[in-house]
C-alpha cells in the first residue's frame, strides 16, 4: 500500500463527476457542502418539490463524510447520562429519538432508492477501557434504560482486549458512506436538485437575498443558505470559534488474519479506539479509527498515530495487509450536542456543525431538520439543537479550557524557536527563519521546496507541521493548509502567502552566498 491518506471508502467507491459552476447564479436555496449533511438536505428538499443548488469545494465526500468509520448509530459514546445530567432525562430521550429518526430515514431511503451501500444491522458497544471508567458504563446503561433505549450491560466481556465492562445498543447500522452519499446525490439530481463541484464558497453578504462569493469569482444569490460545511464559513452573532473545538482522528482498513466478534465497538477514555467489520465481496475488512487529539497538538511525529492503530488492529485480528489509511477532522461543542438550525432568530441562513465524531447520524439528522425548516418554517428537535441553548453555562470548565488553550497556543507559537534549512530531508517540513521572519519550509520528493508564511490566516497563530499528512495545522482553531499553502479546512478563509518556491539546492546556494 502507498502512504497516501485516502480513505477506504473513497478508494472503493465509484464517485459521480459533477461540473464546476461557471457562471453567476440565482436560486431559492443554496446548499454549501457536499457531505452527508448537504446531500441529505438536497435530497429531502427535492423530494418535496424544491430545486436546491448544492456546491462543493472539491468532490462529494472529500471531507469528513468520506473519512469516517461508517457507523450510523444512536450510540455516541458516553452521552445520554451527560445530557441527562445537564438538561434532564427528557432532553436525553429527545436526543435518542432524533438520532433514531436519522437511522430510520437512512434505512428507508436505502430501500426506497435501491442503494447498494452494504447496509447491515449490528450491535453498537461502548466499553470501559479502565476499571475507573466502569461506573461510566453503568451510569450510561441506567440512563439508557430510563429513556427507553434497548440496551444490554455486559460486566465481564471477553472482547475487545482491555475491557472492564460493556454497554450495547441493539439494531444499529453500518454501511459504506461514500457509496450511500453518491447514490443519494444521484437521486436528488433526478428529483430536481443541481450539484456543482470544485466550486468553493469564501464569503457571504447577509441581506434579504444572500450573496455568496466563490473562490473563482462567481457569485450566487439565494433566499435560503445552508452551511453544510462542517465549520460555518459565516459566523453571524455566534462566536463559533469559541464554541467549536477542532479534533483530528485517524483510520485504518486492514485485511485481517483471523476472525473477531461481530459488532461495532468504541472505548471510553484515551486513546480512542473505534472498530467495526465491513464486508466487501464476501470478505471481512477490519476498520479501526481513533487516536483523537486537538488539531495541531498531537504527537510531534504524527506518524505514530497510524503506527499505534496498526498495533491495535494486530492485537484484535492480525494484519495481513493495510488496505487504506486516512484521517478526519470534526468539531466538539461544550455540551456534546451539535448546532443545527437557523444561525440567528428569523434568519434564512442555516448552520450544521459540532458533530463530535458522530457525523453520519448527526449529518443525516441535520439535513432532514434544515429541509423541514426551509419547507415549513419549523422542525422537530429545533430547541434541543439550537445555538441559543445553555451550552456554555452547562459546561463552563470545558468552555473556559477550550477558549483559553488557543490563546496559550498563540503566545507559545510566537515564542518557539526555529530550525535551519541544512539537512532538510525529502518529505520533511520545518519551522525556519527566512529573510528575518518565521516561516515554514517543505521539501517534496522532487527536491522542490516551498516556503510559506505560517501565520494562520484566521487569527495569526503559527502553524505546526503534520508529518503524517504533510500539512500545516493550526493548534488554536483547527485551520489546515497543504504544503503549497492552500486552505484545506477550518475557520480560515484565505490561503497562506508563498514566500519562495524552487529547487532545494538553489535555496541552499542562495542562502550561503
Amino acid at each position: 500500500m502507498d502512504n497516501r491518506n485516502i480513505s477506504y471508502w473513497n478508494k472503493t467507491a465509484e464517485k459521480e463527476a459533477y461540473p464546476p459552476l461557471d457562471r453567476d447564479l440565482e436560486t431559492d436555496i443554496l446548499i454549501v457542502g457536499g457531505g452527508i449533511t448537504g446531500v441529505t438536505c438536497a435530497y429531502c428538499l427535492a423530494q418535496n418539490g424544491f430545486k436546491p443548488v448544492l456546491i462543493e469545494a472539491g468532490d462529494l465526500c472529500d471531507g469528513t463524510t468520506g473519512n469516517t468509520t461508517g457507523k450510523i448509530t444512536i450510540q455516541h459514546g458516553i452521552i445520554y447520562s451527560a445530557i441527562a445530567k445537564k438538561y434532564g432525562n427528557e432532553a436525553a430521550a429527545l436526543y435518542a429519538e432524533s438520532q433514531n429518526s436519522a437511522l430510520n430515514f437512512l434505512k428507508n431511503t436505502v430501500i426506497r432508492e435501491g442503494i447498494d451501500c452494504q447496509l447491515a444491522y449490528n450491535t453498537a458497544y461502548v466499553y470501559a477501557s479502565s476499571i475507573d471508567d466502569r461506573h461510566l458504563i453503568e451510569n450510561e446503561y441506567e440512563t439508557a434504560r430510563k429513556i427507553g433505549i434497548d440496551a444490554e450491560l455486559i460486566l465481564k466481556p471477553g472482547f475487545p482486549v482491555g475491557n472492564f465492562g460493556m454497554l450495547g445498543f441493539k439494531h444499529q447500522l453500518v454501511f459504506h458512506p461514500v457509496r450511500y452519499v453518491t447514490a443519494l446525490a444521484r437521486a436528488a439530481v433526478k428529483k430536481g436538485a443541481k450539484i456543482y463541484c470544485s466550486t468553493k464558497a469564501i464569503g457571504v453578504e447577509d441581506d434579504e437575498i444572500k450573496t455568496v462569493r466563490c473562490e473563482n469569482g462567481i457569485t450566487i444569490r439565494a433566499r435560503h443558505l445552508v452551511m453544510a460545511t462542517q465549520y460555518p464559513f459565516y459566523d453571524g452573532p455566534n462566536l463559533f470559534f469559541a464554541r467549536l473545538y477542532a479534533k483530528r482522528s485517524y483510520g485504518l482498513a486492514v485485511r485481517p488474519r483471523r476472525t473477531w466478534p461481530e459488532g461495532s465497538f468504541i472505548n471510553t477514555g484515551e486513546p480512542t479506539r473505534s472498530l467495526r467489520t465491513h464486508m466487501e465481496n464476501g470478505a471481512p475488512v477490519l476498520i479501526v479509527v481513533g487516536e483523537n487529539h486537538p488539531t495541531g497538538r498531537g504527537e510531534e511525529d504524527m506518524e505514530k498515530h497510524f503506527q499505534r492503530l496498526a498495533a491495535f488492529a494486530a492485537d484484535i485480528a492480525g494484519v495481513d495487509e493495510v488496505l487504506a489509511r486516512w484521517s478526519a477532522q470534526d468539531y466538539d461543542t461544550p455540551d456534546q450536542i451539535p448546532y443545527i438550525g437557523r444561525i440567528s432568530d428569523g434568519s434564512n441562513i442555516y448552520v450544521a456543525s459540532g458533530y463530535g465524531k458522530w457525523g453520519l447520524s448527526n449529518g443525516t439528522l441535520a439535513g432532514m431538520m434544515i429541509a423541514d425548516l426551509i419547507s415549513t418554517g419549523n422542525c422537530n428537535y429545533e430547541e434541543l439543537y439550537s445555538r441559543t441553548r445553555g451550552d456554555i453555562m452547562s459546561s463552563p470548565f470545558k468552555t473556559i479550557s477550550e477558549v483559553l488553550t488557543p490563546i496559550g497556543e498563540l503566545i507559545k507559537s510566537k515564542l518557539e524557536g526555529t530550525d535551519d534549512i541544512s539537512g532538510l530531508e525529502r518529505g520533511e517540513g520545518r519551522v525556519i527563519r527566512f529573510r528575518g521572519e518565521k516561516a515554514g519550509i517543505y521539501r517534496d520528493y522532487d527536491d522542490r521546496v516551498t516556503i510559506l508564511d505560517i501565520s494562520c490566516t484566521h487569527m495569526k497563530t503559527e502553524l505546526n507541521f503534520n508529518t503524517a499528512e504533510k500539512t500545516w495545522d493550526c493548534p488554536a482553531h483547527g485551520g489546515r493548509f497543504n504544503t503549497e499553502g492552500k486552505l484545506l479546512e477550518g475557520p480560515p478563509k484565505h490561503n497562506l502567502k508563498v514566500l519562495y518556491q524552487g529547487k532545494y539546492e538553489d535555496l541552499i546556494k542562495s542562502e550561503t552566498e
